[in-house]
């Protein structure tokens, strides 16, 4: 048997059931009503009296089986009526008695499969015998009729009946696995949202972490920056002392009188001319790249000839081609259109790109060519030398950049003339690039856009890159305490920083690693110390101090926990769960409206409590010694004894020393503790504080703690707070 098939019997079991029952109610009313009628008839028919006692008896034994034996009820039913109709059908001589199957027919199909033909076979066979032995006028052939069709017609309801409980079992068991198919997907996307939020918490921390440090790196560059420019600036006053002293004793030692120059003097002045002035060129180079990149530069375009410019640029360049071995080719178009370009800075990019392939050809050619394209023109020099790694060429335009980084280098430079020349074609919106195969030779090239032609792309010059819009995120703090109301009272007084709160210590590391903090503050009760070998791992600082906490009162005067007022019943039963067997409790407050809140309480949750009253702690120490209680809810602040007392009281009886104790106080006792105890804050960081910020740190204790001088007198009890920084 399928599931659909035994879950469509299991409803047509209940519904032969319902039928069963309502059919016997029905009967045991018109019976009952029938007998009442013919009590006071006369004359009385004892026979008729009798056939409804039988249907009354009947009915009343089928509604008492119907709970219990409900197949059993079933059958007593149907066969029993039947039984009574074929009764009838032999005593009285009505001629529609036969046409009550017609009524049977339908509880007898229904409650019983196939009864419904066994009815009116049996209804048939007597009423036929009855009017063939001449003892009943039944109209047969219209009975035979009547009983075929409403049988037909039962079993077809029936059947219907079936068919729809069957649909509708069906549905049901859709419309489950629908809903367990929904709730699966809800959870999924319950689980999805939470990762979701999470991974967009994670985003928002690495995108400030990427924001702070590209400022970081942005302020570090402008200072290599300036730090570059300032230094090559003061290089350049002794350096052109050196280079311009040298270059007269080399070129002119004739200002000098009549000296005899030895040919070892004159090579020693000539190297030290030769080395003073590449070392200008380098301190040149750098100046450029720093004035670049620092404070931006302006381009004085105008409206020039291409052709000419080039020419020019050859002929600046002809004296790095005075070597038989490299020849300088040039293939330049007389139809170039003209260009709106700073001929100062393009002329210095050809050079460069000239200089370069000079100093790195030994032998062959160099070539400068130009050609237009529909929407740019491209120049490129083109050389014969040692050509570039395919590794190294994503790095030719790198600031400081050397293909050979040996020291023992043939070719001189400072790695800056295709960083600059790369800054140079960039801003008129153009484009640089290098082609190179090694051994064979390399070729860069530059294009730059035709008036006109196409759209320019931005270019803005800007003295530094602007800030990203991105949400403001706040730093956040960690507070490790069980209290939520210390991180409220950090959350109020540090309005600029989030704060999260870690109720166990032992998930200080996780939390760290998910939320990345600015610092983490551990509240402890005054006089404890946390063991910062456990801290090693935790690279950010660590703040310890007391404040107040309903946290660790329930360590300081040894009960189970410290509820504070007003109280919730979230609250009440959570404190309550966390005591095993509780049954019996003893509240003892001077509020009697609070005795009667908590009692409440504890019935609602559906448990069985048996809750007792004291209204002072004299009361409450007395319903103690007469029952000994499993949880005690206990106020601090009571008239006569209080709550103080009543726990010294206790701890001194054995028998009620180890009664669960639960603080119910609206009083200010944590303040009042640290009053008398005095509290300590600590500064921990694991890699130590500089002198700098320690003296930060030192400005900003002077700023908030304040001399008292006026209380000198002050109790010596009173153990004041302390301040430590652990480097």
């Amino acid at each position: 048997m399928s599931v659909i098939e035994y879950g469509a019997d299991v409803n047509l079991e209940d519904l032969r059931c319902q039928l069963t029952s309502r059919v016997a109610l029905l009967l045991i009313g018109a019976s009952g009503s029938l007998m009442c009628f013919l009590l006071p008839r006369d004359p009385f028919s004892v026979v008729s009296f009798a056939m409804l006692t039988v249907v009354f008896v009947l009915s009343s034994s089928v509604r008492a089986l119907v709970g219990a034996r409900p197949i059993l009820a079933r059958h007593l039913l149907v066969w029993g009526l039947t039984g009574v109709l074929l009764a009838a059908m032999g005593v009285f001589t009505a001629p529609w008695l036969p046409f009550l199957g017609l009524t049977l027919a339908f509880p007898s199909a229904m409650l019983i499969a196939g009864s419904g033909f066994a009815t009116a076979g049996a209804i048939a066979a007597l009423a036929a015998w009855l009017v063939y032995s001449g003892t009943r006028l039944y109209p047969f052939p219209q009975l035979l009729i009547a009983l075929a069709l409403g049988v037909a017609l039962a079993w077809m309801v029936v059947r219907t009946l079936y068919t729809a409980l069957e649909w509708a079992w069906t549905m049901q068991q859709r419309a489950d696995h629908l809903l367990e198919v929904t709730r699966d997907r809800q959870g999924e996307l319950s689980r999805a949202l939470k990762s979701l939020d999470l991974t967009n918490m994670l985003l928002r921390r690495t995108q400030r972490e990427l924001v702070v440090a590209r400022r970081q790196a942005e302020e570090a560059r402008i200072m290599k920056e300036q730090f570059a420019a300032n230094i090559s600036h003061e290089l350049r006053t002794p350096l052109n002392l050196i280079l311009g002293f040298s270059e007269m004793i080399y070129l002119s030692p004739e200002v000098y009188g009549e000296i005899q120059w030895s040919s070892k003097l004159r090579r020693a002045v000539h190297h030290i001319y030769h080395s003073s002035r590449h070392l200008s060129e380098m301190i040149d180079d750098i100046l450029d790249l720093s004035r670049l990149e620092m404070v931006g530069f302006k381009l004085n375009k105008a409206l020039v000839q291409l052709e000419p410019l080039l020419r020019e640029a050859v002929e600046i360049a002809d004296a790095l081609f005075r070597k038989e071995s490299v020849r300088l080719e040039v293939e330049i178009p007389q139809d170039l259109p003209a260009l709106e370009v700073d001929r100062t800075r393009i002329r210095q990019v050809l050079l460069n790109l000239l200089n370069n392939a000079a100093r790195f050809t030994e032998e062959g050619t160099v070539r400068l060519s130009a050609r237009q394209t529909e929407d740019e023109v491209v120049i490129s020099v083109s050389d014969t030398g040692v050509g570039i790694s395919v590794d190294k060429l994503p790095h030719v335009f790198d600031e400081f950049y050397q293909v050979d980084r040996s020291l023992h280098r043939r070719h001189g430079g400072a790695g800056l003339g295709l960083a600059i020349s790369k800054h140079f074609v960039e801003a008129h919106d153009g484009r640089i690039w290098v082609e190179s195969e090694e051994g064979v030779g390399s070729s860069f090239a530059f294009a730059l856009p035709i008036p006109g032609k196409r759209v320019p792309l931005s270019h803005l010059e800007v003295d530094r890159p602007p800030e990203p819009s991105w949400p403001e995120i706040r730093p956040l703090i960690l507070v490790v305490d069980s209290d939520p109301t210390v991180a409220t009272l950090i959350d109020r007084h540090v309005e600029e920083c989030d704060v999260i709160q870690v109720e166990d210590a032992s998930r200080l590391e996780e939390e760290v690693t998910l939320h990345h903090p600015r610092v983490v503050v551990c509240n402890v009760p005054p006089g404890k110390r946390v063991d910062y070998d456990d801290l090693i791992s935790i690279p950010v600082p660590f703040f310890q101090c007391s404040l107040s906490s309903q946290g660790w009162v329930a360590d300081d005067l040894a009960v189970t926990a410290c509820l504070t007022k007003p109280v919730t019943a979230d609250q009440l039963l959570g404190t309550v769960e966390r005591v095993d067997g509780v049954r019996d409790v003893l509240v003892v407050d001077d509020e009697r409206g609070f005795c009667q809140l908590v009692q409440q309480m504890l019935e609602a949750s559906g448990r069985f409590f048996e809750v007792r009253h004291a209204y002072d702690g004299r009361e409450g120490l007395q319903a103690m010694s007469v029952q000994r209680p499993d949880l005690v809810f206990l106020d601090l602040i009571m008239p006569g004894v209080d709550g103080f007392q009543v726990i010294e009281e206790m701890r001194d009886r054995p028998e009620l020393a180890n009664v669960p104790v639960v603080l119910l106080t609206a009083t200010s006792y944590v303040e009042d503790a640290l009053s008398r105890r005095g509290s300590q804050v600590v500064i921990h960081r694991p890699d130590g504080l500089g002198p700098v910020e320690t003296l930060q740190c030192l400005r900003a204790v002077i700023d908030v703690l304040k001399p008292r001088y006026d209380e000198r007198s002050a109790p010596a009890q009173a153990l004041g707070t302390h301040v430590n920084i652990d480097v």
